[in-house]
């Protein structure tokens, strides 16, 4: 088993002349809303707001636990489903509209799976990976069975919205996780199949176009929940699972995957320096 992948923090960035004089032209566009920069904040939700849904025979369809943090750069949804025996978390991350910011995620399946305090340390036989067309658009699921737990589990990931000016050609939206049925249940191929197009992002279905929501609307949840910096720690925690372990949470939260690129007309040269 690898060890839990660590997070990447984003390099240092120095802005050209016309990144800067386009951010200002933006702000003073949604200076209406009024626009300010947020900064970092992490809020336990209720379970009727945050982004991700899912619903399964076992689990209902409301997690038991939902954080969502926000900074400048990202959103970031992270739900926990409970029930009947069986357990889900999922993780899905996206920039704000306009922004040029793309995740650089180079994980498989497997490798955020052993991230998961779910599964982290135990023994696992893995099958092979499966593409399936969702509402979302196409998805990856990989079928595994933790040995130790006699619990037979999905995987799942995405990828979507491409940032095509980005020369690296990373995407703006990721979703991950997993799901595990009830010690001894079987589950069937349509089964896993069934249980990756139950996942859904409020609001949204991907056509091919950048869907990413307005900074208008992209921190409501969180500011509307924020309770402080304390509170905001504690969610954090919650989200980490290391407050009172409970088998769930994932160490990496927030992640810190979001980067920003540069096109061709934010370069610097030696006529256009930085």
């Amino acid at each position: 088993m690898i060890d839990a992948v660590q997070a990447k923090a984003p390099k240092p960035i120095r802005l050209s002349a016309q990144v800067f004089l386009g951010a200002i032209l933006f702000v003073a566009a949604c200076a209406e809303l009024p626009y300010r920069q947020p900064g970092e904040r992490t809020a336990e939700l209720p379970a009727g707001k945050g982004l991700i849904q899912f619903a399964a025979p076992a689990t209902g369809d409301t997690p038991v636990r939902r954080v969502q943090y926000t900074d400048n750069e990202q959103r970031i949804d992270c739900a926990l489903y409970r029930g009947g025996g069986a357990q889900a978390e999922f993780i899905y991350m996206e920039r704000p509209y306009l922004l040029n910011v793309a995740f650089n995620f180079s994980y498989t399946i497997r490798d955020k799976v052993e991230a998961w305090n779910f599964s982290r340390g135990q023994a696992a036989r893995w099958g092979e990976a499966v593409r399936v067309r969702t509402d979302l658009g196409l998805m990856f699921f990989r079928p595994y069975r933790l040995t130790g737990l006699n619990r037979e589990c999905i995987g799942v990931s995405g990828e979507w919205d491409m940032a095509v000016e980005d020369t690296s050609s990373r995407y703006t939206r990721i979703l991950f996780g997993y799901y595990c049925a009830p010690p001894g249940e079987v589950l069937a191929d349509a089964d896993k199949r069934s249980l990756v197009r139950r996942l859904a992002i409020r609001d949204l279905s991907l056509s091919g176009n950048d869907n990413a929501a307005p900074i208008a609307t992209f921190y409501n949840d969180v500011e509307a929940h924020f309770g402080g910096p304390g509170a905001g720690r504690r969610a954090l925690r919650a989200a980490r699972g290391t407050d009172t372990p409970t088998g769930a949470g994932i160490g990496e939260f927030p992640f810190r995957y979001a980067e920003y690129y540069f096109n061709d007309n934010d370069k610097c040269t030696s006529s256009s320096p930085c």
